[in-house]
C-alpha cells in the first residue's frame, strides 16, 4: 500500500469508527506517543490523549449521537505530516455540513491521527467532490 493509500485508509478508519461508535477502533486510530490536538465543533482544544479519547467515548455513549459520513476533499503532504480536509454530515440531516481537518503522522511505521478539528461550513453539498485533490509540499 502506498503512503497515499495508507493515510486515506487511516482517515476512512477514523470515520468508520465514528460511524459505528467503535471505541477500540477509535483508540487505535489515534497516535499513542505523538502530541495530539482535537477540537470538536464548539469545543475547546484537547491535547492529552486521555482527554481526546474520553471525548470520543462520551460522544459514542450519547444516545442521539449523529450518524456521520464524510467525503475527503483535499490531501496535503508535508514533510512528516499529512493533512486531509473532509466534509462531514449527518446522514439524517445532510444540509448541516462540517468541514474537518485531520492530521496524520507516521508512528511505529504506520499512519496515526494526531489532529482533528471540525466546524460548520457552507461548502459544497455531500457527493459533489469526487477524488480528493492531492498536494505534496517538501
Amino acid at each position: 500500500m502506498s503512503d497515499q493509500e495508507e493515510v486515506l485508509f487511516c482517515n476512512d478508519t477514523f470515520y468508520q469508527a465514528f460511524l459505528n461508535k467503535d471505541f477500540p477502533a477509535m483508540e487505535q486510530v489515534w497516535a499513542a506517543h505523538t502530541p495530539l490536538l482535537c477540537i470538536h465543533p464548539g469545543g475547546h482544544p484537547l491535547i492529552r490523549r486521555e482527554d481526546v479519547l474520553a471525548s470520543w467515548r462520551q460522544i459514542f455513549e450519547h444516545e442521539s449521537a449523529q450518524t456521520i459520513v464524510h467525503a475527503s476533499h483535499e490531501v496535503i503532504h508535508y514533510e512528516g505530516i499529512v493533512l486531509i480536509t473532509c466534509y462531514e454530515w449527518d446522514e439524517r440531516q445532510p444540509a448541516n455540513r462540517l468541514l474537518a481537518t485531520n492530521g496524520f503522522v507516521k508512528e511505529d511505521d504506520r499512519y496515526r491521527m494526531v489532529m482533528h478539528q471540525a466546524g460548520p461550513t457552507s461548502g459544497p453539498a455531500p457527493g459533489q467532490s469526487s477524488k480528493p485533490t492531492v498536494h505534496a509540499v517538501h
